[in-house]
């Protein structure tokens, strides 16, 4: 392998494997729904949960419908893949451990796929 000629080959051929595979990581592999948590409650009429979240490297879904349950008060909001925060209106001011629920929907090379994830918390 002294040849110049060659190491310059192998080096490309290493460059477009390492790009081939970033590609498959960001643009076929799905971003999971990452840390979301409520981080606020709102309103003295109708009550505002504010919840946030961030995403994995890969293709961003379509929508997310986030459930989210706090003992007798429930509520659910649909977002779309860009959004990283949105408020979930609900019936009454909720208090004590909470249980949300992400159901992600992934649309990648031609095929409908949901992912679900669940995160916990307490109340803030």
């Amino acid at each position: 392998m002294s040849n110049p000629h060659a190491r310059r080959r192998y080096l490309w051929y290493a460059l477009w494997l390492g790009g081939g595979l970033w590609l498959v990581r960001v643009a076929i592999l799905p971003a999971l729904v990452r840390a979301a948590r409520l981080t606020g409650i709102s309103g003295a009429g109708p009550t505002y949960a504010t919840i946030t979240w961030s995403y994995g490297y890969g293709a961003r879904p379509i929508s997310v419908i986030f459930d989210l349950e706090a003992g007798e008060v429930t509520g659910s909001i649909t977002t779309d893949g860009d959004a990283l925060e949105a408020e979930i209106p609900l019936g009454a001011p909720p208090s004590g451990p909470y249980q949300l629920t992400a159901s992600a929907t992934y649309r990648i090379l031609g095929v409908a796929r949901t992912i679900v994830r669940r995160f916990a918390g307490e109340t803030p």
